[in-house]
């Protein structure tokens, strides 16, 4: 029987900063200081670990966003068009919600978008998921809930009240309400607030995009407007200010025009030091001769602009200041190396100072995804209200400092992260993390364990184990708890081993999939307080890998952001019908590198399919002849394989180039493919650097109240051809010859390859299960089942399943859960002397288990 650890209750925390020490068997409840509510058995009996002698083996490589950065604020979240209010000493952040498109949808056209997301922080680093507000349910009259704008007052009954207003679709604006920053929101109209041709609005094809804002008499503001008209292309009038009834849900004046240069969409209101600043997205148009704001320059493309005035509703008192925040896709040299798109930004004041939060697709590029689905960033907005200036600046993949540590004693959310791994949430108001794969990870950013740690207690629920590792998620575990727990429950660990220092990154590493992480704390095992530590002891140094290639029509680059050793996967950008891949790839000279890089292998995208090139080649940056991979100047002759086989390779081939001696052209069975992109399958190893040594201080480090410098993004460098290239690879770069292996994607056709694709013949619905049956292929090896959650198959959702040989044509999938609807498909294989062969998936088919 699992032995049950008594209750002390929070007070105990309080007591313990007087000297009192928990023991081992007295576990405090800490769940008095967490954001957000947590399950009902974070009040509940604790129980002690399990001992079943699980390990986890390998942790997931899984991770879209690099530890190094505090941008963007989810790990995993697609989300946009940030609006943000401070409740009871937190940040909130709410935003549209792009992930619903991801999960519904291959590209971001808005259209399935009917929830907004909410997150929160204290330390602008560690961001608390608290889930979706599902509009489309509280007001099931939109046609979709975009860019929302939040504000709050406290009332006549004492209570703090949120009012968050939001774009329907292009057609309008709503508004909901809650006295919650999370939970309970309702709608109090029953309609839209604006729509388009309401009375009194005139020149406004698409009243959206709201920014609403309480000025010091306690009096609402609403701003909102897009679309184009048929008047100036500079001086459209298109967008609206209104003061708002006192109900916040009522207007109380006309609609008043503002005349915002150059207009698009993104309206946003502030209100700093008794002025109103209202700030754009600029249009995408060229900036001509028309231009007439003496003195200001014309704002770049698609960047954000502002004016300002201390009388809203006097259209002629809004004066114009100018640019103040860059496209994502540029910056103040040129190019930032981010991916251009739409531009929404809000202005916070927390804790002394100023922050800019704004979208941009830095974790889509960094996940190597396509679509269009943006992510929520925190950046320094260098104001000066005194003056009425806003310097511009850029987006920056660093992001902001950490202003405070994480209190390891006091109970937080399993939610709150900087970064994570295969891990995700299910669709409920502040939900627990939740691992989607054995080795799943979440990472919080500088815990502060002044008494060090005795216990770790976490409120789980499933089956398997949680172990918590310091500083590196790849190190020994310092603690851990086993569980089997059909609901949430507290499970303690038997013991923390000790360790030096007081500032740590926590990771909480997960053994399996489905486990849920509601919350945690570890209580104190010293009672003098250990030295007092910069939170920088904890920041994390990225290596910066980039492989340049070369196309006939330009670069051919790959940079990833790389922490420490390990496997990784560097990917082009895609390469242009009829272009030709002339230098496969190189790093530049550095005599200072401090990584190195073996090439595995290379993996060719085509239409018909992926196809494995093994390579087996060390590239040393600190080697002028052995830092690339073959190139065209090299001394292959036309018609050789350079690298693969005679059967499935790269081979040297006549180039239209003629300042280059040949292109590298795929061939599979004598017939050339051709390839849109390729991915480098790479072992880099970078010098491992310690735990920095800890810094006394004696008070917290000063926060700053204007933004640094401008940070940005590194410009890319232009491809330069190595002064000295070996005509053959040193003897010890080279790994014996591999089978190519060649993937068909889904949506393709499959002329080169002879394997016709199965079909499902009877899917039967059971406990917890399913059983499914196909049709046999002639000449198969083997197949490979897919069972999601998601119609479209996405990665957090599918998991696969191998059955080997071609005898078996059926197959029963267990430990599902009930009452759950699963997409399921199939597709065969076969294994040949120089490939492997997958045919295309079948029709899938649902089932819902019982």
């Amino acid at each position: 029987m699992r032995r049950v650890l008594p209750i002390v209750l929070s007070l105990s925390l309080v007591v313990s900063g007087l000297g009192f020490v928990p023991t081992a068997k007295m576990v405090p409840d800490a769940s008095a200081a967490v954001a957000g509510k947590l399950s009902d058995a974070s009040q509940g009996e604790i129980l002690e670990s399990l001992d079943e002698g699980n390990i986890i083996d390998e942790v997931s490589g899984n991770a879209w966003k690099s530890e190094a950065n505090a941008n963007p604020i989810s790990p995993s979240i697609f989300c946009a068009d940030p609006t943000c209010v401070e409740y009871n000493g937190r940040l909130y952040v709410y935003g549209t919600n792009d992930h619903q498109q991801y999960q519904e949808d291959t590209k971001n056209d808005y259209d399935q978008i009917r929830s907004l997301v909410v997150f929160s922080t204290d330390d602008m680093v560690n961001w608390i998921y608290h889930g979706r507000i599902e509009v489309g349910e509280i007001a099931p009259w939109i046609a979709n809930s975009w860019a929302p704008s939040i504000t709050s007052r406290v009332e006549e009954d004492g209570l703090t009240h949120f009012y968050l207003y939001f774009a329907n679709s292009g057609q309008g604006v709503g508004v909901i309400t809650s006295t919650d920053p999370v939970e309970g929101w309702s709608d109090p109209l029953g309609k839209p607030l604006v729509y388009q041709n309401m009375p009194g609005l005139k020149n406004c094809p698409a009243p959206f995009d709201p920014g609403v804002v309480i000025d010091d008499n306690g009096v609402g503001w609403l701003a909102f407007g897009g679309g184009t008209t048929n008047e100036s292309p500079i001086h459209s009038k298109v967008p609206k200010v209104v003061r708002l009834g006192k109900d916040m849900l009522s207007f109380d004046s006309e609609f008043v025009s503002i005349d915002a240069p150059y207009f698009c969409e993104a309206s946003e209101l502030n209100y700093i030091d008794g002025t109103f600043y209202y700030t754009y997205c600029n249009d995408w148009q060229d900036r001509g001769k028309e231009w007439d704001y003496d003195g200001i320059a014309k704002p770049p493309k698609c960047s954000m602009a502002y004016l300002t005035t201390k009388t809203p509703l006097d259209a002629d008192s809004w004066k114009y200041q100018g640019a103040y925040f860059y496209n994502s896709g540029e910056n103040s040299t040129g190019n930032s190396g981010m991916t251009w798109g739409n531009n929404h930004t809000h202005f916070a004041k927390y804790q002394g100072v100023n922050y800019i939060i704004h979208h941009t697709m830095m974790l889509e590029d960094d996940a190597h995804i396509s679509g269009g689905f943006r992510s929520l960033m925190v950046d320094y907005l260098p104001m000066d209200p005194a003056n009425l200036s806003i310097p511009i600046t850029a987006a920056s993949r660093k992001g902001v400092k950490q202003i405070k540590a994480v209190d390891a004693y006091t109970e937080q959310r399993g939610s709150l992260m900087l970064t994570s791994a295969d891990v995700f949430y299910d669709k409920v108001a502040n939900p627990a993390a939740k691992s989607m794969a054995p080795g799943a990870w979440t990472m919080v950013k500088c815990a502060d364990f002044a008494y060090g740690a005795d216990q770790f207690v976490a409120n789980v629920k499933g089956k398997g184990r949680v172990e918590v590792r310091l500083d590196n998620v790849q190190s020994e575990p310092v603690a851990y708890i086993e569980f089997d727990n059909s609901d949430f429950a507290k499970v303690a660990s038997k013991t923390v081993k000790k360790f030096d220092g007081r500032n740590h990154n926590v990771f909480f590493v997960f053994s399996g999939a489905d486990i849920e992480f509601d919350s945690w704390y570890f209580t104190k095992s010293e009672k003098v307080a250990r030295p007092a530590e910069d939170i920088s002891v904890t920041d994390v140094t990225a290596t910066d890998v980039t492989i340049q290639g070369q196309t006939a029509n330009g670069a051919m680059n790959s940079t990833l952001e790389v922490v420490r050793s390990g496997d990784y996967v560097m990917k082009t950008a895609p390469i242009a019908e009829k272009d030709e891949v002339l230098n496969l790839g190189f790093v530049n000279y550095d005599e200072n590198a401090t990584y190195g890089i073996y090439v595995k292998s290379l993996t060719l995208h085509t239409a018909d399919g992926d196809v494995e090139i093994p390579v087996g080649q060390k590239l040393n940056p600190k080697s002028r002849v052995g830092n690339g991979l073959a190139n065209g100047w090299g001394g292959a002759t036309i018609g050789s394989c350079v690298y693969g086989t005679e059967e499935c390779g790269l081979f040297a081939e006549t180039t239209s180039v003629d300042w280059i001696n040949y292109r590298f052209a795929l061939k599979i069975n004598g017939e050339e493919v051709p390839y849109t992109s390729i991915d480098y399958n790479v072992t880099i190893t970078v010098a491992q650097s310690e735990k920095p040594t800890p810094i006394p201080t004696e008070v917290p480090t000063e926060v700053p109240t204007e933004a640094p410098a401008e940070t940005t993004a590194p410009v890319q460098k232009p491809v330069v051809v190595p002064t000295e290239v070996p005509t053959e690879a040193p003897a010890e770069t080279t790994a014996p010859v591999q089978k190519p292996v060649v993937v068909p994607t889904e949506a393709s056709a499959q002329p080169a390859f002879d394997l016709k694709k199965p079909a499902i013949t009877k899917l039967t619905k059971r406990k917890k299960s399913f059983k499914i049956r196909w049709a046999k292929v002639k000449n198969a090896s083997g197949y490979k089942l897919q069972y999601s959650t998601s119609s479209k198959f996405t990665k957090k959702t599918t998991k696969t399943v191998k059955v080997k040989g071609n005898t078996k044509f059926a197959k029963t999938v267990k430990k599902l859960k009930a009452k759950k609807k699963y997409y399921v498909r199939v597709r065969a294989y076969k294994d040949g002397k120089a490939v492997t062969v997958y045919t295309k998936w079948s029709k899938a088919k649902a089932v819902k288990t019982k």
